[in-house]
């Protein structure tokens, strides 16, 4: 082959975006993350990848869990609802006193200030509106789960996201990018932060601010109602800390639905939860069998907010999970999306962990900053 020819063979294997070419931003998504070292590229889970009951490791899942969290942080420097979001809220009650707890704060705490008090721009995802709420958000929660006030940046990320919001009561720039359940629709934000400040509140004194919020976010919820059993699931585990968001015909209504959508096996499926605006590529449904990452977060709320009308619906899905660990020591869940790029199964992971925690009440205060 020619030099000309090898030349020209390596121009078009590398890909370049459009807004690369042109000196233009392009707003990035969860898709467009790919740590090299990861494996993106996982394949559906078979038998042969779980562990045996037997052989089921918390720490062993803890430890896979901050490998994933770390990785994200080394090579993408910012926080994700699918990957490491979770994860910083899990911490401080899956291992309270590990050094990963004070890591993922302090990175999320420069993430957050390092925007909002101008040493940075916003840049593609960096800085972007769901970034900095979701941020915002999962601090709340680690300050309230590790027993501290609340920290100086957690402050500054909420009176941030107060500036974003809309007048709608929602953030109406949050990325809808068909990346379900986090960046599908415009309500996951909403009833993130109302279960974010619901646990805050069990610390501290609400701001002004805080509370004129909460009244915004729940009359925004109010007059949009959830499509998706996942959204009727968030808004259940809201409702604990603000009870008018939820009537009570309906929240009995929908643990009801959540009840009859678990499977034989004691787990839920991606298709249960899922709404119109879950959409995989090339028009495939959701995968009908039960999945980790809806197995997990259905029984961790159900847990959590004590609505489970059998203590046997909960015990099935923890042992569920304990069944479908893999022996690497996560808990793999197929993108609802896409085969090629499983993010999911980090937040599925943290789930899991929390669901599985011996106490998902109030961790013992931890040394955080």
């Amino acid at each position: 082959m020619s030099v000309w020819l090898r030349i020209l063979a390596l121009l078009f294997a590398i890909p370049v975006s459009l807004p690369m070419l042109t000196g233009g931003q392009e707003r990035d998504t969860v898709a467009n993350h790919e740590p090299s070292s990861s494996n993106n590229q996982e394949k559906v889970s078979g038998e042969s990848d779980f562990r045996a009951l037997a052989d089921f490791s918390f720490t062993d899942g803890v430890a896979a869990l901050v490998k994933a969290k770390q990785s994200w942080r080394e090579q993408r420097s910012c926080v994700s609802c699918h990957t490491n979001g979770w994860g910083l809220a899990a911490q401080p009650i899956i291992d309270p006193r590990s050094e990963e707890v004070v890591a993922g704060r302090v990175f999320a705490q420069q993430y957050l200030t390092k925007f909002i008090d101008g040493d940075e721009k916003p840049h593609r995802q960096y800085g972007s509106v769901e970034g900095m709420v979701a941020t915002a958000a999962f601090l709340a929660m680690s300050d309230a789960r590790s027993g501290k006030q609340i920290h100086p940046a957690t402050r500054k990320g909420l009176d941030h996201a107060w500036q974003l919001m809309d007048e709608s009561g929602a953030w109406e720039d949050w990325l809808q990018c068909n990346w379900p359940p986090f960046e599908s629709d415009a309500e996951f934000g909403p009833t993130l932060m109302l279960v974010a400040l619901g646990e805050l509140k069990e610390i501290t004194d609400l701001k002004w601010q805080d509370k004129s919020a909460v009244q915004r976010l729940s009359n925004y919820l109010t007059n949009n109602p959830p499509q998706s059993l996942h959204a009727k699931t968030m808004r259940l585990w809201a409702g604990q800390s603000w009870p008018k968001l939820v009537p009570e015909i309906n929240k009995n209504k929908w643990c009801q639905e959540l009840q009859e959508a678990q499977a034989l096996d004691g787990g839920w499926s991606m298709a249960s939860l899922s709404g119109p605006s879950w959409k995989r590529d090339g028009g495939e449904g959701q995968t009908t069998s039960s999945e980790a990452y809806p197995t997990a977060f259905v029984t961790y709320v159900l847990h959590k907010t004590g609505l489970a009308t059998q203590k046997s619906v909960t015990d099935k899905g923890r042992l569920w999970l304990k069944k479908h660990q893999r022996k690497s020591g996560d808990w793999y869940t197929r993108s609802p999306r896409r085969d090629r790029k499983h993010y999911i199964s980090r937040a599925a992971t943290s789930f899991a962990l929390m669901a599985l925690a011996e106490k998902t009440t109030k961790a013992k205060p931890s040394p955080v900053k």
